[in-house]
């Protein structure tokens, strides 16, 4: 329920808006059970980070996907600082990266995105989603603002030919019917 509508005597409910996904964004801490430390290997957070952080470089440096974002980003007075506007964190596996417009920061999920491949594409999406942020001031809770966004996001970093080349999807004899074919 959106608190502006509450009525007197109404209980409060706070909406999640995908948030719940993310828990180092509420201040949580990742605790893996034992079971799951035997069973799958978890608890090894710091050095998936780590990991992560070097495919964040890596791909602010070499993808050409994630340097156009960028430099669309800067060239649009919204200069991005990777320290600063990109987190690794630990997400629900659901989910392989986000954007927090409250904190301008593009989160990429260290234990869902653990290749330079993975990382590019999110890096790509979300930074889609910071420009538009930036440029057009969205709404992420008005879910017109979210469609369009996640339509263009979708479109551009996932169905281009720039990122069939990169991703090393394109083909000379499938150009016609690509995009149509675009998951």
């Amino acid at each position: 329920m959106n608190p502006s509508t509450e009525q007197p005597g109404e209980e409060k409910s706070e909406e999640k808006w995908g948030f719940d996904l993310y828990p180092e964004r509420r201040g949580e801490k990742y605790k893996p059970s034992l079971t799951k430390i035997a069973l799958l290997g978890e608890g090894r957070e710091q050095s998936q980070k780590i990991k992560c952080e070097k495919n964040v470089w890596y791909c602010a440096k070499s993808s050409p996907l994630v340097k156009l974002m960028l430099a669309a980003l800067k060239s649009s007075g919204c200069e991005v600082d990777l320290t600063r506007h990109v987190s690794c964190e630990v997400c629900d596996v659901s989910v392989s990266g986000g954007y927090d417009s409250e904190l301008n920061q593009v989160v990429v999920c260290q234990n869902v995105a653990r290749t330079e491949g993975l990382t590019q594409g999110v890096l790509t999406h979300e930074l889609i989603h910071m420009f538009d942020y930036c440029r057009n001031k969205l709404d992420f809770k008005n879910i017109d603002h979210l469609a369009c966004t996640e339509v263009r996001a979708a479109n551009l970093a996932h169905c281009s030919f720039l990122s069939a080349v990169a991703q090393g999807d394109a083909s000379p004899f499938h150009i016609a019917k690509a995009h149509q074919s675009c998951p």
